[in-house]
């Protein structure tokens, strides 16, 4: 396996160190992440395009989630900086 250096923002960093698990290294964490976002979409790509019905759904659905984790993301970001804005 290659390894390969790369240049982030002290904002990424931390963000990235906020959502570690335990022991997991970031590349650990990017690939986690990627392979959550990537893989579950490919999944089903146009799997529902003919029902709009569950399409909307799905959209409604997903816009929740992403709000939920938003205000999750907002508050690891809180505990981390002790309260203090970035």
């Amino acid at each position: 396996m290659s390894i390969k250096s790369l240049s982030i923002t002290e904002d990424a960093y931390v963000a990235l160190k906020a959502i570690k698990y335990g022991d997991e290294s970031f590349s650990d964490v990017i690939l986690r992440l990627s392979h959550e976002k990537i893989g579950a979409a490919a999944k089903f790509c146009g799997i529902w395009k003919d029902k709009p019905e569950i399409t909307r759904r799905l959209k409604a659905d997903l816009k929740k989630r992403r709000a939920e984790l938003e205000r999750e993301f907002e508050g690891r970001q809180r505990r981390f900086f002790g309260g203090h804005a970035q």
